[in-house]
């Protein structure tokens, strides 16, 4: 037996450091890269994308290729969300919430580098435990029944209490509201249509990544419009920014990456959970237990690589049920699974004993593909920070543009694009209210766990349970809802204890909140909350649960909102600048007549016409340039480029069939 695991690793080690699986590796890793960062090609789409290209190849060399897309991508959303607070991926969410302010304050390079160098220690881990402990991580992840699962997702949900300081009823809220927009659509059990008014469209529900895309990227791009500063962020060159990222890593907080890559490996193993989950939860966890924990939030290094490291390490865990059982632990396993019945493998017991050459090759491709993302994510974080370098006239237009191709490309589909472009106006006024979009984003990303277990746990209850002993008194529920309670009481009581005396003693009411915009959101919040709560009790069946549940939430915590702006302090008003207004309804009503040309001038024409426009009003309107024909030559000649490449990447690569019009 030992001379047997010796020549299987012999084998692999060869088959590895091939000069062909090298070159493979290293195109697998830079499509993963870029495809992580573009708005709208997930690490799903990357992935499946890529597959058509290893039909050809040798089953291990094309897992090797696929293995290197999957740790890249879910390694290159992080730029994005760094960068452009634009998360690339869901599980670069909880990234952005740090390494965006670190690029605001001047230090971008040393936030891409503690990304890169985390998630290549994570990854690594979740690879080295892919390879050592598979089969008694995935006999433990069977013992998580659906009511774990179900607690595990609302253990996910209270880290929202920690996110905002001071305004944990609207981080609640916006966590609510994400969970409601998951419940549009065709109820998941029942398959009973829910909220879709007659509308067609709505009955697929909406597409996570086009929301993850809004929420984010067209909202934030808005969002800069208000600022006077010429560039996204100033940018200044940090020599040894490198250094001291590895000293972040591996010197002040290697325990912490440590506990952050093997819990994120674990979480990952657990069907459903994913990358996202674990970057959340262990992100809220670290912010929870650090000395500061006010720190987290304002551009700390931690606050980068504590999510990075857990969700890449989760590639490894994802992969553990899908090697062991066959039965993929993510999405993305889900599709790279596809890949391997591509090959004519069966994932699960029988590839480890009839091909465990195939098995252990991919296994030890997938460690040395976490360690040649070192070379490979350091020269593209270099070319990277170049966008800082680019006017944010030039960048909203390319961001604004690639999100609509993006949101296009998931599912061909118009309606898609009008989402991006009313959920991103609408998210923008949310966020001038206080309610966070990545509040709203977790709650998209649970939705549809927290409602599939409960529905399954349901059902569990009619038959061999009763729903106390499921919800409450299993091992699993309890821990977690313990876990839960902990984490919503005690961001409050810590906060309560900081402020003293002060925090004790009665505010006078006062009506100045009537006069806050925040107050009026909040109110309309409520008023939409018992509208579809009253559409909820003409549900029937299970289907009727789950947003008779979020809905009544999304009341009560708009309601209990209200009642704190009374006794709150008056400086928490989000002000607009009328000249910023005007800007940001410009650029959201050329976005709106883009979307009414798609049908008749065509696709890459409107686009081209749309970042002409926006280029030209900033040149006018923001920065007060006389649009000369110099101007004018040059606000053509990027938007065409701008263009051109948008074209090659989603009309010729990826081969997106997009509408045709008058033009192009």
């Amino acid at each position: 037996m030992e001379s047997s695991m010796l020549s299987l690793f012999l084998s692999s080690l060869g088959f590895v450091f091939s000069p062909t699986t090298l070159l493979i590796m290293v195109i697998g890793l830079v499509v993963g890269i870029i495809g992580g960062m573009v708005p709208g090609i997930t690490t799903v789409t990357a992935i499946a994308l890529f597959i058509p290209f290893t039909f050809s190849m040798a089953p291990t060399l094309a897992l090797a290729a696929l293995g290197a897309v999957y740790c890249g991508a879910m390694y290159g959303g992080a730029n994005a969300a760094i960068l452009i607070n634009t998360p690339g991926a869901p599980g670069s969410i909880a990234t952005a919430l740090d390494g965006y302010p670190m690029t605001r304050n001047g230090r971008a390079p040393e936030a891409l580098f503690t990304a890169l160098l985390a998630s290549c220690f994570g990854g690594f881990v979740g690879a080295v435990m892919l390879l050592a402990f598979f089969e008694p991580l995935a006999s433990l992840a069977l013992h998580f029944g659906s009511e774990a699962f179900f607690w595990m997702a609302i253990f996910g949900l209270t880290t929202l209490a920690a996110m905002s300081q001071g305004m944990v009823l609207k981080s609640l809220l916006g966590g609510v509201l994400g969970l409601g927009l998951s419940t549009i659509g065709l109820d998941p059990s029942d398959g009973i249509p829910r909220f879709t008014f007659g509308i067609f469209d709505l009955l697929q529900g909406f597409d996570m990544i086009v929301l993850m895309t809004s929420l984010f990227s067209f909202s934030q791009m808005l969002l800069l419009l208000e600022s006077p500063d010429e560039y996204i962020a100033k940018y200044r060159p940090q020599p040894g920014a490198f250094l001291r990222s590895l000293k972040t890593l591996f010197v002040r907080n290697k325990l912490l990456a440590g506990i952050s890559s093997v819990a994120g490996a674990f979480i990952g193993g657990l069907p459903g959970a994913g990358g996202s989950v674990a970057a959340i939860i262990l992100y809220n966890e670290a912010k929870r237990w650090d000395k500061n924990p006010e720190r987290y939030g304002s551009g700390v290094p931690e606050g980068v690589m504590v999510p990075e490291s857990a969700n890449n390490a989760s590639v490894g865990g994802a992969l553990v049920p899908l090697l062991s059982l066959g039965i993929p632990g993510s999405a993305a396993a889900a599709v790279l699974m596809g890949g391997l019945l591509a090959q004519g493998l069966a994932p699960g017991p029988q590839l480890m004993e009839t091909h465990p050459d195939i098995a252990y090759g991919f296994i030890y491709s997938l460690i040395f593909a976490n360690i040649l993302m070192l070379p490979v994510g350091y020269v593209l974080a270099r070319v990277c920070t170049k966008i800082l370098d680019v006017p944010k006239l030039y960048v909203i237009p390319a961001i604004i543009t690639l999100s609509l191709i993006g949101s296009y490309s998931l599912r061909n589909s118009m309606f898609d694009v009008l989402v991006l472009i009313v959920a991103g106006g609408v998210s923008y006024l949310l966020l001038k209210a206080k309610i966070q979009p990545a509040c709203i984003a977790l709650g998209v990303v649970l939705g549809p766990i927290v409602e599939e277990n409960l529905n399954n746990t349901l059902i569990r209850a009619h038959s061999d349970a009763s729903p106390l002993d499921l919800f409450v008194f299993s091992p699993l529920s309890a821990t977690f809802i313990i876990l839960s309670i902990v984490a919503l009481v005690l961001p409050v009581a810590m906060q309560r204890l900081k402020k003293g005396k002060e925090a004790r003693m009665a505010r006078p009411v006062s009506t100045a909140c009537l006069y806050r915009y925040d107050f009026w959101v909040v109110a309309l919040l409520a008023a939409g909350g018992a509208f579809f709560l009253w559409q909820s009790s003409l549900l029937t069946g299970n289907s009727a649960v789950f947003p008779e549940v979020v809905f009544g939430l999304v009341v009560v915590l708009a309601i209990l909102t209200l009642c704190s702006e009374f006794f709150s302090e008056p400086a928490r008003q989000s002000t607009f600048s009328p000249a910023a207004l005007a800007n940001v309804a410009v650029y959201f009503f050329l976005a709106l007549a883009t979307y009414a040309l798609l049908d008749i001038v065509g696709f890459y024409s409107s686009m081209f016409l749309c970042v002409t426009a926006m280029i030209l009003f900033g040149l006018r309107r923001i920065r007060r340039v006389p649009l000369n024909i110099s101007n004018l030559a040059k606000a053509v000649a990027v938007s065409g480029l701008l263009v051109l490449a948008e074209w090659l990447c989603f009309g010729v690569l990826v081969k997106v069939p997009a509408p045709e019009g008058l033009l192009f």
